[in-house]
C-alpha cells in the first residue's frame, strides 16, 4: 500500500463532497490567497460568474464554504498532534 502525502491526509475528510463543493472551496481559497482582503461572499459571486452559474443560493453556499473550511482545520490540527 503506497504511503501518504501529508496534503493528502489532510483533505481525507472533505473528498467526501460532490466536486462543485470542492470546487467552490478551492476556487474562494485561491482568491482570498491572491487577493486577501476579498470578502468570502464577493468570492462566491466571482465563483458562480466564472462557472455561469446565475441560479444559486449565496447563503447556503456561504454556510457549505464554512463548514469545509471548519473540516479542513480540523483535519490540519489533528495532523500537526499526530
Amino acid at each position: 500500500m503506497p504511503t501518504l502525502k501529508r496534503s493528502d491526509r489532510l483533505i481525507c475528510k472533505i473528498y467526501k463532497r460532490n466536486y462543485t463543493d470542492l470546487g467552490m472551496f478551492f476556487y474562494v481559497n485561491g482568491q482570498r490567497g491572491l487577493m486577501p482582503a476579498i470578502s468570502v461572499e464577493k468570492a462566491m459571486y466571482n465563483y458562480f460568474k466564472f462557472i455561469g452559474e446565475e441560479d444559486f443560493n449565496i447563503e447556503s453556499s456561504i454556510v457549505t464554504y464554512y463548514r469545509i473550511q471548519k473540516e479542513f482545520n480540523e483535519s490540519q490540527k489533528n495532523e500537526i498532534t499526530t
